[in-house]
């Protein structure tokens, strides 16, 4: 793991800061109080949250903000990611708001406890840490100085289980838990096994009597099939024998049914006869003699010229009425005109268009010529109306001429209607005379066939009772073979359920016998994991653990020589990994330690923490990374020189030291200045 970049907003003495982390060794550097150990805070906050006992919101939210957050940049297997975590201020306190969680330029927004799945997935930490206090991040790369104490001389079963979760070892106990939990499991199926299997034997004897059972129910079954076979030959013989009495009765019902249909057809046939003779009768009644020379129609066409040729001078005269009637219409107009004239004339004094007097003699010749008009039209008039009277005379003579055609007409036509009806009885009496003669011979035929039907039916008579007496002896036969039949279907099932019942069982005592061989398996599983496997992982974690703790010590053994330089001082570790420190054959207690004692031992216990993990527990992702805060604290200035080799020999790709010790920036790779103005932090 590499830090690369620290964003910070509103987070304690600062409101908005950018800190970019380099490769190599970097110094945090800054007076005290300048919001250096913030800085490490806000990182272990961007990673695990808010931690119950550790990190609170309020101790990180500057005061009198509503909001804050601290963005981190860092790097995991050349993988990029980016966490952000929020804080905002509510009724009931400073509260973590869901975050984001960027890798690999994909982002997504998650709630503290999503994030924090994530990091521990990428530091490779156990599970368990996402429910507890980040141990492994705080034993192995970032330990508050004021909390260095209680990992040297804290509770000794913390320190020791948490060492074993970062070295991996509880995988050990895991497995003894898990044996233990796999031998109860163990020892439950033996007795399920046990309990399963205990009626095997009397299964076994179950299956022979099946077996014996079977074998009767197949040769009751041959038996029975035999019987059958020999009553299908006779059945079939009696089917046969049915079959020809069937098709006779058959041929019976046919004849009985033509008969019936043939006598039926007599029957109406000979009453279509006497019908007939009736009609003939009859017509022959109503047939009288008709003058067959009389030609109906060339006398209706004579009629109907002379019909036509009458019509045809009433629309001529007709004509000459209508244009007799206009003539005379006016005459009489011409009439009435000169006796307006000469009443006029008579009349008048002045003439109305010169306003001249008229003279007598011109009235005179007026009156004259008006009169001379008068009587030539009095004269025409009256032609006229003698000429009208003569028209409407030949007009009325005509149309009486006319109704005596007409006349004619219908009574020709009626005469030819009665010929005709003649003529139609006549064919009709010839056509019923044809039937009469056919149906004779029909009648003729169909008495013919009704005898011999009549003779058959006798010969049949006595088949239906043939039929019974064969049927009962076939229905006889059939039910035998029926009841040989369900009684061979019963064995049939019979024999099923003992088949099915010795599948069955045979399947049990089968699987009787797997579990019989399981609960063998298991016995020898139970044994073996109790005399050796979970002997075998007591002694590999027994070794491994002697492994670390060798290497632990002589690791924490030179650190502390290197910062001490004292030949009277000592320091081992006991088999909790807790330091033990001697002085002139004296044990001494961490607590009665000078400060740069106390220093050194925890520095040497952390260096050492951390060189055992790079070189055991290489599955941890954050091994390259350690952060000190103020390592060198109560240090003389030896001790702070010696600080050099100890950094170098570390040959770690990234340390971050908080101090404020200045010396310490001549053997550093980069220096990050924090200061510290009007109670805000910034990057100098």
């Amino acid at each position: 793991m590499k830090i690369k970049k620290l964003k910070l907003n509103n987070i304690r003495s600062y409101t908005s800061c950018e800190i970019i982390f380099p490769d190599g060794i970097s110094l945090l550097s800054g007076n005290v109080g300048s919001g250096k150990s913030s800085i490490l805070l806000a990182i272990e906050f961007a990673l695990f949250g808010i931690q119950r006992g550790e990190i609170s919101g309020s101790s990180l939210l500057r005061t009198g903000c509503d909001s804050g957050f601290v963005n981190l940049f860092f790097e995991i297997n050349n993988k990029e990611i980016c966490v952000k975590r929020t804080l905002k201020r509510s009724n009931n306190g400073i509260v973590q708001d869901s975050g984001f969680f960027t890798i690999d330029d994909i982002t997504q927004s998650l709630t503290s406890g999503e994030i924090k799945q994530k990091i521990l997935e990428l530091f490779n930490y156990p599970q368990e840490s996402l429910s507890k206090k980040s141990s492994i991040y705080r034993y192995t790369i970032y330990t508050p100085q004021e909390n260095m104490k209680l990992i040297l001389s804290g509770d000794k079963d913390i320190r020791l289980e948490t060492l074993r979760r970062v070295f991996n070892m509880d995988k050990y106990k895991r497995i003894s838990n898990n044996c233990k939990i796999l031998l109860i499991e163990l020892r439950s199926r033996k007795r399920e096994f046990a309990a399963s299997i205990a009626d095997l034997e009397p299964k076994k004897e179950k299956l022979n009597e099946l077996n014996i059972k079977i074998l009767e129910s197949k040769s009751r079954i041959n038996n029975i099939s035999e019987m059958i076979n020999s009553f299908v030959s006779d059945m079939k013989l009696k089917k046969d024998n049915l079959d020809i009495i069937e098709k006779e009765i058959v041929m019976f019902n046919e004849r009985k049914r033509e008969f019936d249909i043939l006598r039926s057809h007599f029957s109406l046939k000979s009453e279509l006869k006497n019908k007939s003779i009736l009609n003939i009768e009859e017509l022959q009644k109503q047939i009288s003699p008709v003058n067959e020379n009389i030609d109906f129609d060339k006398v209706l066409e004579s009629l109907k010229s002379d019909l036509l040729l009458k019509t045809e001078i009433i629309l001529n005269l007709e004509k000459s009425m209508r244009d007799n009637i206009r003539a005379l219409s006016e005459f009489k107009i011409k009439k009435q005109n000169s006796e307006n004239i000469k009443n006029k004339i008579i009349a008048i004094d002045l003439c109305p268009l010169c306003e001249q007097s008229v003279k007598h003699e011109h009235k005179e010749g007026i009156i004259k010529r008006e009169e001379e008009i008068l009587v030539n039209s009095a004269k025409s008039i009256n032609e006229l109306l003698k000429n009208e009277k003569d028209i409407e005379l030949q007009i009325k003579n005509i149309k009486n001429e006319i109704e005596i055609i007409r006349s004619k007409q219908k009574e020709i036509e009626i005469l030819k209607s009665k010929h005709n009806d003649m003529r139609f009885k006549k064919e009709q009496l010839s056509r019923l005379n044809n039937e009469q003669r056919i149906l004779s011979e029909e009648l003729e035929t169909l008495s013919n066939r009704i005898a011999l039907l009549e003779s058959e039916i006798l010969k049949l008579k006595d088949i239906e009772l043939k039929y019974k007496e064969s049927k009962l002896e076939y229905d006889g036969v059939v039910e035998k073979h029926r009841n040989l039949d369900i009684e061979k279907a019963s064995s049939y099932s019979e024999l099923k359920i003992l088949e099915s019942q010795h599948e069955d069982l045979t399947k049990e005592i089968s699987l009787k016998e797997k579990t019989r061989l399981k609960l063998q398996k298991y016995i020898e599983l139970q044994d073996w994991i109790e005399s050796f496997f979970m002997n075998l992982m007591g002694v590999i974690e027994k070794k491994v653990m002697f492994k670390i703790h060798n290497e632990f010590n002589l690791l924490f053994q030179n650190w502390f020589s290197m910062f001490m330089d004292s030949e009277n001082m000592r320091v081992r570790l006991d088999e909790e990994f807790t330091p033990l420190i001697e002085q002139n054959g004296y044990d001494l207690d961490y607590d009665s330690l000078s400060g740069g004692e106390r220093t050194a031992c925890a520095l040497a216990y952390r260096l050492s923490l951390n060189q055992v993990i790079n070189t055991i527990a290489d599955f941890i992702n954050t091994r390259d990374l350690i952060i000190l805060d103020e390592p060198t604290e109560g240090f003389s200035s030896e001790q702070i020189e010696k600080m050099r080799d100890v950094l170098r020999e570390l040959n770690m790709k990234q340390i971050i030291i908080v101090s404020h010790e200045s010396k310490i920036e001549s053997f550093v790779d980069s220096t990050i200045y924090i200061k510290k103005e009007n109670s805000v932090s910034s990057i100098n």
